[in-house]
């Protein structure tokens, strides 16, 4: 047996302590790093067109949105590099790495002048920080996950891996709570300087993050594998070795990655511009939902741990589908409850059955010396081309129907087909040890 299946198999018995302690600064990390990166999202939604692209306009939005996309195709080059190293050198550098370079990039952005002050350079600033941000969080998620599946008990790696991963809603929450909070200032003062500060405060996050960060020790896993393997090329044997595994990966994370990104973000602009809602109000509405992931997330890993992967995801693939129309029903009635219901549905309850299984689904694709390269270049790949364009697609989509939802509501629906096709057809190796997968 080698050092490496060795280990896999000692991980299960590391001590609660241990284990919890790098649950614990895993996620805490996530979440102020995922904070970072959704900002611009609402940004994106409710005040960059106008501050940066110099229009008020569907024109404004879709140039928003466009550079809300550049960020995403900037996480799968992100993805490439960043878990090609994590397999090289390590799960904690790596970390540190992706933490302080999206705090950094995203307290620059709260600094960065407007169109009317310097023209041009705005967007084109805004750009390559937001290039930035996507290359950093593109080897954020593999890694958090990965750092607590890789010490996890077999048959608790579904919970393991979502831990980390309800990051993403804590740390949208975060950034809907504060985002919320500045926009409640006169709309002049929100637009000269409010929607600075939660840009600014994450300076504040990046030296609180840098400590906690600092405590991870790296995972004997990946110590075994840097003994024991002297290839040392993990992103080309990846591609060479598990193709069909970074494919199913980018399946699994179409459907949701498009269904979450519209509620999250679109929705916003959707309510506010087409539907001439309260801006105040649907941030609420989407922070408290975003609030109820914290549970739901790692509720539907434990649940997958008991029941399958498989039934979780796919239960919550169909839930959705016939949950679209509905969605955009109720968001039209423009009835405060209403929308607010659509929403709390929508992300927690059914988009949440698809996303917290993912991380452990993901990562028994692929043997351990590859690893955090598969799951990166899988899921960054599917967020990028799917939920990276979703807003500006749905946009485009609203707009060439006259305000019409159904050929966005066909899209939706169509990329959740392919998310639930891929996973009945996908492996099922939640009872093998990590081994054993892959090889």
């Amino acid at each position: 047996m080698s050092n490496v299946a060795q280990h896999e198999r000692s991980g299960t018995e590391l001590s609660e302590s241990a284990s919890r302690r790098t649950l614990l600064a895993s996620t805490v990390g996530t979440v102020l790093e995922w904070y970072d990166f959704n900002l611009y999202g609402l940004a994106s939604a409710l005040v960059l067109g106008p501050l940066m692209f110099g229009s008020s306009g569907v024109g404004g939005t879709l140039a928003a949105f466009a550079s809300l996309g550049v960020g995403f195709l900037a996480r799968p080059i992100g993805g490439f590099v960043l878990g090609n190293l994590g397999d090289k050198i390590g799960r904690k550098p790596i970390l540190m790495f992706t933490f302080i370079t999206m705090g950094l990039s995203s307290a620059l952005i709260g600094l960065l002048p407007t169109n009317a002050q310097i023209g041009i350079w705005a967007p084109i600033l805004l750009c390559v920080l937001r290039i930035v941000q996507g290359f950093a969080v593109g080897g954020e998620f593999a890694g958090a996950t990965l750092l607590t599946m890789e010490n996890a008990p077999i048959k608790r790696r579904g919970f393991f891996g979502a831990v980390p991963s309800m990051g993403t809603g804590a740390g949208f929450v975060l950034a809907t709570v504060v985002f919320a909070l500045v926009s409640a200032l006169p709309n002049d003062a929100f637009l000269a300087w409010g929607w600075r500060i939660p840009f600014l405060l994450s300076v504040v996050l990046v030296i609180f993050g840098v400590i906690v960060r600092s405590r991870l020790e790296e995972t004997k896993v990946f110590k075994d594998i840097k003994k024991a393997d002297t290839k040392r090329a993990p992103l080309v044997t990846v591609f060479t070795k598990h193709p069909m595994a970074v494919l199913r990966t980018i399946g699994l994370v179409m459907g949701g990655a498009v269904w979450g990104y519209l509620i999250q973000t679109f929705s916003l602009s959707y309510g506010t511009a087409n539907l001439g809602m309260d801006r105040t109000a649907l941030l609420w509405a989407v922070g408290v939902a975003a609030a109820l992931e914290m549970v739901t997330i790692p509720f539907w890993g434990w649940l997958s741990d008991r029941v399958g992967r498989k039934k979780i995801i796919v239960t919550g693939v169909v839930l959705t589908v016939l949950y679209v129309f509905p969605f955009f029903w109720l968001l039209n009635t423009r009835d405060p409850w209403l929308v607010f219901l659509a929403i709390v549905i929508g992300l927690p309850i059914l988009k949440d059955m698809i996303f917290g299984p993912q991380a452990a689904f993901a990562a028994e694709m692929f043997s351990s010396n590859v690893r955090y390269s598969g799951v990166s270049a899988g899921r960054e790949l599917g967020a990028a081309i799917f939920g990276g364009s979703a807003p500006f697609i749905a946009t485009m989509l609203i707009s060439l129907g006259a305000g019409a939802v159904w050929p966005l509501a066909i899209y939706i629906i169509a990329t959740l087909v392919i998310t639930g096709f891929t996973v009945l057809t996908g492996p099922n190796n939640a009872d093998k040890d990590l081994r054993d997968i892959g090889d």
